[in-house]
């Protein structure tokens, strides 16, 4: 199969192609000729770039008589929070607080933790998306995100929270509710974090998460 055959058989219309996440699929290219191949594909029109090392396969919309175009949302959630089972960041911050519903504020710039970032903090821009990229006090997994993503509220909670004690409460225990760790893998994770966030933690009766399993 040649490239164009393999990268539309495992992405197909309208879905991110991160170059960086090539080197984990069955091309026998180097680096060097992949990267040729996908420019050379790109000058042929065989592909779209939508920004450095990310590329799409465009389809024909003909009631709007144009080409598709690539979500920019979509972009930033492959390369930076999940592909398909595969969890590797989250949306933290006051993106998180307004997910989870305890402030109605709408951030101007996504915070987000991922492991897909070599430095401990950074801001970067992403076409429309103004992003702030942190590295995970852990290694972050489908099955651990939602603990991290309430324990970094936790230790941030006084400057995101609109809503009174027992509604974050409430909010917090609900979210959690599917957790499925263990109570040594919790404590191993809770004690990564300041001692002010396990004693908010404790202050919200949400340590009950680590007398489960």
């Amino acid at each position: 199969m040649s490239l164009k055959e393999i990268l539309f058989e495992n992405y197909g219309y309208n879905e991110p192609i991160i170059a960086n996440e090539l080197k984990h699929m069955d091309v026998n290219l180097s680096a060097e000729s992949l990267r040729r191949n996908l420019n050379r594909m790109v000058q042929n029109e065989e592909l779209q770039r939508f920004s450095n090392g990310v590329y799409f396969f465009t389809k024909w919309n003909s009631v709007l008589k144009q080409n598709s175009k690539l979500s920019e949302r979509l972009v930033v959630e492959r390369k930076y929070i999940r592909s398909g089972d595969r969890v590797y960041g989250y949306l933290s911050g006051l993106a998180f607080a307004n997910q989870l519903g305890i402030t109605t504020q709408v951030p101007q710039h996504l915070e987000i933790v991922t492991e897909k970032t070599a430095s401990k903090r950074r801001t970067i821009q992403l076409k429309s998306y103004r992003l702030t990229l942190k590295s995970p006090r852990v290694p972050v997994t489908a099955q651990n995100v939602k603990l991290l993503q309430i324990l970094d509220l936790l230790s941030e909670t006084e400057i995101y929270a609109e809503v009174d004690t027992q509604t974050l409460k409430r909010k917090a225990f609900s979210y959690l509710d599917d957790l499925q760790l263990s109570s040594e893998i919790i404590r191993t994770i809770v004690l990564n974090y300041p001692n002010k966030t396990a004693k908010r933690l404790m202050e919200l009766e949400l340590d009950h998460v680590l007398i489960r399993g």
